[in-house]
């Protein structure tokens, strides 16, 4: 699939990037954040106009994940440029993409060795991405390998968000599609509702405590059958958790962008 492999590949995206000034601001204060610069810990991408947001999300996973490999291109240029010619710092990316999360199955996940392992928690989803088998004992009772069912302690998180410095890495968390998923999984049992509040409430709490952790979300659900009564309340309620964490909501992209964005694609 063609599309998928433009967004793989770093050379083929930012040639098809069109660097808009909210995100080139977006990527500055996130690179800022994860060099331990500014205490913007918590984004929250607002839905925008032609999508943007996981074109958004897209482009900060390639600006950090091999910094030194970036293609020489003007996007990237404009987008070093923007935040002060620095090199962007190199960071663990962990992907929570909530569209790919089974509400009962979960999904495949990547440890940093490369090992993959089946997981239904967005904890522990997180937990493998940050430090593999190692990650899931952390926040496991008993130092199992193994899930745990209810979300970890803001103190538990905070250290998972800390473990990547010991390799002199930074962490960025992206979130795409939170909304689906929560609405999947209340469907399924009511009691996630104030579960899913609580691991994003202790994640972006934790956020702000590690100095070059960020957290980026983009909420809101693409599919409108989400948005029914129950949907707009969930949304209402992740809203409140992560505007706690002085976070302000970004569209990447404005209307007055869209046509180049278009043109470009």
């Amino acid at each position: 699939d063609k599309g998928r492999t433009v967004y793989r590949d770093p050379k083929e995206f930012f040639a098809l990037t069109y660097p808009t000034f909210n995100l080139r601001e977006m990527v500055k204060d996130i690179l800022l954040r994860l060099a331990g610069k500014n205490d913007k810990a918590v984004r929250q991408l607002e839905l925008t106009y032609g999508g943007g947001k996981t074109h958004s999300l897209i482009t900060l996973y390639h600006l950090v994940s091999a910094p030194d490999h970036l293609p020489d291109l003007p996007a990237v240029h404009e987008f070093r440029q923007h935040a002060g010619g620095m090199v962007p710092p190199k960071a663990r990316v962990v992907v929570l993409a909530f569209d790919k999360l089974d509400v009962e199955k979960g999904m495949e996940v990547r440890a940093p060795d490369g090992g993959t392992r089946w997981l239904r928690h967005p904890w522990s989803v997180l937990a493998f991405q940050i430090a593999g088998a190692d990650g899931l004992r952390l926040l496991h009772a008993d130092g199992k390998d193994a899930e745990r069912e209810s979300p970890p302690a803001e103190n538990l998180v905070r250290e998972l968000l800390e473990w990547p410095q010991k390799e002199g890495l930074a962490t960025l968390v992206l979130m795409d599609e939170v909304l689906m998923y929560a609405r999947e999984k209340l469907g399924l049992d009511p009691a996630w509702r104030h579960r899913l509040q609580d691991f994003f409430q202790y994640l972006t709490q934790a956020a702000t405590k590690v100095d070059r952790a960020c957290v980026v979300a983009s909420l809101l659900a693409t599919d409108p059958r989400k948005s029914d009564e129950l949907g707009k309340e969930i949304v209402q309620e992740l809203y409140a958790i992560f505007r706690r964490e002085k976070e302000e909501g970004i569209q990447p992209v404005e209307k007055q962008d869209v046509a180049e964005v278009l043109r470009r694609r």
